[in-house]
């Protein structure tokens, strides 16, 4: 598909978000069986619960456009998950997962939470109203609460002192 206008933009990044949020639903769940510590791995399982929601979000902003919901690949993405593969292939101790797990969780949600301001800055463009804006608003404040309930785990003690019995 060429891209020439703000619309098809915004149906390609749309699609993208697609395909993230498909492809988290598997990642969260292997992220929480993973993952040491428990604090760190409920959330992961509540997030996954979450992104089946925003997948649901998703396929209705595609209805209300009047698209077929269809995946892009994301590129931002799968270097992410390339990058746990090859973490996952040198890893030579469990401890090392919950930091490891962690970060990933903060730069994937900063990615997401991106990717939805810029969707909901192109419907804004495109004067889209709520049954478009509405369902991204709120997936954008879920991955805003996740990436602050992340960054309290990434401040909170048990993963402090994880980190520093690696040192």
């Amino acid at each position: 598909m060429v891209l020439e206008t703000s619309r098809d933009l915004f149906v390609h990044e749309l699609k993208q978000m697609y395909y993230v949020e498909n492809r988290l639903v598997d990642v969260l769940d292997e992220l929480a069986a993973e993952t040491p510590d428990e604090k760190l791995a409920k959330g992961f399982s509540s997030h996954r619960d979450e992104t089946r929601q925003q997948v649901e979000r998703l396929e209705r902003v595609f209805r209300e456009l009047g698209e077929t919901p269809e995946e892009a690949e994301s590129g931002v993405l799968d270097g992410l998950l390339r990058d746990r593969e090859e973490f996952e292939r040198e890893v030579g101790s469990d401890d090392l997962k919950t930091p490891f797990n962690l970060t990933a969780g903060i730069k994937t949600e900063r990615v997401e939470i991106t990717a939805y301001q810029s969707l909901i800055t192109l419907a804004n463009e495109l004067e889209f109203e709520g049954d478009v804006k509405g369902p991204l608003e709120a997936n954008l404040d879920e991955e805003k609460d996740t990436l602050r309930s992340l960054e309290k785990i990434q401040k909170g003690s048990s993963i402090k002192k994880a980190i520093r019995n690696l040192l």
